[in-house]
């Protein structure tokens, strides 16, 4: 396991999805290991609760370990302790990072055929895992079915349909509010995925992130098909 650590960073940049839906790129000030799919804790210096106690929130890494700066996807509360304050920081502010934690990681070898399901900003320990085994050059087919709430909750569109386009990643999008110009497909992952079902052997090895109701029924469903319980592994907020 790798040691848990307490490290300081700024903030390098923030790129908005919408009002409540920011990616924040940091600068860390030290070295700091992990392994794809885990979470740091994260806190603002000085920002304590009534009790005097720090602060902190946990928050699914979506950069590859092999990146100069650590990339968060995080929701803007508006009761929320951390989120608030943490949105009014302009870029170079410093934070606090603690971690890695968590044991939702890549299963070596990873098996030709892995299947990634994720919803809204489950995608982020899944994007980790994806970016990780693309920089390392790997050259098998991968599956990501991802389900956002709506269409400019695509985060990370460009880079998706770039791996899909050159790496042969699999991809199926979805959401239950289309609009107009949604160019893939309609309604939650469990609406998507029986469709391709048929082209997904029933060993596959499955990685899934996401709320609990979405992470709770695509077991169920994935179960209800005959994949194998052993090979599904979940992580969900």
């Amino acid at each position: 396991m790798l040691n848990i650590r307490e490290v300081k960073a700024r903030i390098e940049s923030m790129q908005d999805y919408s009002g409540s839906l920011r990616v924040f790129r940091l600068r860390l000030a030290d070295d700091f290991s992990f392994a794809p799919g885990q979470f740091v804790m994260l806190s603002i210096p000085g920002l304590v609760d009534s009790n005097g106690r720090k602060i902190a929130k946990a928050y699914s890494i979506s950069s590859s370990p092999d990146e100069k700066t650590l990339e968060l996807c995080i929701v803007h509360y508006q009761n929320g302790a951390l989120s608030p304050p943490l949105f009014k920081m302009p870029a170079g502010s410093e934070v606090t990072v603690t971690g890695p934690y968590g044991l939702f990681v890549l299963k070596e070898p990873v098996p030709l055929g892995a299947v990634f399901i994720a919803g809204g900003t489950g995608l982020a320990p899944i994007l980790s895992m994806l970016r990780f085994l693309y920089s390392k050059g790997f050259k098998g087919k991968l599956w990501l079915f991802y389900s956002m709430s709506e269409p400019r909750l695509f985060l990370f569109r460009d880079e998706l349909l770039g791996y899909q386009k050159n790496n042969g990643l699999q991809l199926v999008a979805s959401t239950s509010n289309p609009g107009a110009n949604w160019l893939f497909e309609k309604g939650r992952v469990t609406d998507a995925f029986p469709g391709h079902a048929a082209k997904i052997p029933k060993d596959s090895g499955f990685y899934l992130c996401g709320p609990p109701a979405m992470v709770i029924d695509t077991v169920k469903m994935l179960e209800e098909l005959g994949y194998k319980k052993e090979n599904i592994h979940r992580e969900q907020w």
